[in-house]
Order: C-alpha cells, then structure tokens, then sequence
C-alpha cells in the first residue's frame, strides 16, 4: 500500500504511525523551517534539508515526524506488509523475524530509483505493463534486505523485550481496540506470554505500560480527529473511548496542555 502527499509552504504537516506493517517514507524537494522526526529507539532527527532523503520504521515502532516545509514538497509514505506473499515466499526474509533496523533520513541512490518509480506509478505515470507496481514492490522489499545487511550492526540491546510479531500483533489491536478497554491478558494473549512476562516485555520494547501505550495513542488519535475532521469534541470522545466529554477535555488538557476545542481552534489559526 502506498500514498503521495503534497505539503504546501509555510503549512504545518504532521503524521503519526504505530501499526502491524513496516512504514518507508520517501520525503522529495523537503526543507522545512522547524520541524522534527522521531522513531522510537532512536534519537529525534531535526535535520532541515529532507530532500531525498528515506525513513524505516518497522512494525510496531511508534514514528511522529511534524514540519512546516519551505518549498513545496512532496513525501510518498509505503506501507509493507511483513506478512505478504513476496516476503513469505522467499527463505531468507521469510525467517522470523524478517525486522529491518529503523532509521531517520538517509540516503540509498539505488532504493531511492525504485521509490520514485514506485511513485510514479501511484500519480498515474510509468506503469508500462499490468503488474509493474507489483514487481517494483518486489524490488523494493529485496532492496531494503540487502540496504539493511550493509550496515553495521547495532550494540545489543537489552535482553527481555517482545520480538518483532509480537509487537506487530500487540500494536495492530490496540489500533483496532482504540476506542475500547483492553485488558492485559487480552494483550498477553496476543503474544502469548502470561500476563507477568507480558506486562515486562511490553515496557523493555514500548518503553511504557500498556495502559499509558494505549492512552497515548488515544490521545493523538483524538489530536488528528481534532485537526482533520469536521467531528464535535462530542463525537471524538466516544471515537476515542470516553463516555463523557468533560473527563475527555480534563484528559486532553492534561496531556495537551489546552482544551480541545482550543487546540481545534490554534490549528486552525496555524493553518490559515
């Protein structure tokens, strides 16, 4: 899965992402005059000239990137799914887990050919035959692999985290269970770990319990209703999980520092 975003100058653009499948964005004519990425494990990049310039994140990885862009600017987010046919199909990436290291802005000249043709089939150019988008995706995974492979690798982490499907399973029903109550034996279910060793790992990977995993991500859920849709405060409250809007707002303020209507209100004014 793939989409082309346009950033136009001066206005502030953010994205948010923690879900099942391996996200690479690929950021083209990008200079921004504040911004910031993070991906967690890693520390914050605020680099301003973005240009052709790549990000990973794997599965289950929690990644913000916000910026005001000085040009106009174009970024083409793919999403990979380490479950798909042409990953499972081959021994070498199908081996658990197939978890390419995340990293912030670098450059690959030769991934970075095969992401602007991949682009150009998602704009509606450069599709010569039925299945080029699928074999560029093909291209794209083996790329990554061998991109991955020339590094150096890592210092070890620490030991006693989730593995890869792991967090991909857990973070991908969280995302589907955004609005509910989720026990922790339902979460150590999905990794099937019990709820003592569960609750353990999750922090080592997540680097927070559970509960404040899900409630952040509520929480920018409820920010992204808040700045992209025409929702009440209301409706984004029970979207979000809560019952009531005025233990919503307390909440909100709590995290955000301002009232959701007011941080509604402060977006709106940046934009225009």
């Amino acid at each position: 899965m793939a989409e082309s975003i346009a950033m136009p100058v001066g206005q502030s653009f953010e994205r948010l992402y923690c879900g099942a499948h391996h996200l690479l964005i690929g950021h083209e004519r990008l200079t921004r005059r504040r911004g910031c990425t993070t991906v967690e494990g890693l520390p914050a990049c605020r680099l301003e000239n973005l240009s052709d310039t790549l990000t990973f994140v794997p599965a289950g990885r929690q990644f913000r990137e916000w910026h005001v862009p000085e040009v106009p600017s174009r970024a083409i987010y793919i999403y990979i799914d380490p479950c798909a046919p042409i990953i499972t199909a081959d021994p070498r990436l199908a081996s658990e887990p197939w978890d390419v290291r995340a990293r912030i802005h670098f450059r690959s000249p030769s991934l970075w050919q095969t992401v602007l043709k991949l682009k150009g089939v998602l704009d509606g150019h450069g599709a010569p035959w039925p299945h080029y988008g699928t074999a560029l995706g093909i291209v794209l995974v083996h790329e990554l692999a061998e991109e991955d492979d020339r590094r150096p690798a890592p210092a070890t982490r620490g030991r006693g985290g989730l593995a890869a499907w792991q967090r991909r399973a857990v973070a991908q029903y969280i995302q589907e269970h955004l609005g509910e109550s989720i026990s922790i034996a339902a979460l150590a279910s999905h990794a099937r770990l019990s709820r003592y060793h569960f609750g353990r790992a999750f922090k080592v990977s997540f680097g927070s319990s559970p509960h404040r995993f899900h409630s952040q991500l509520r929480f920018e859920r409820a920010k992204e209703l808040l700045s992209t849709s025409a929702l009440s405060v209301t409706q984004i409250a029970l979207e979000v999980g809560f019952q009531e809007t005025s233990s919503f707002s307390l909440a909100f303020r709590r995290l955000a520092g301002l009232t959701p209507s007011r941080y509604r209100r402060s977006f709106l004014a940046e934009q225009g």
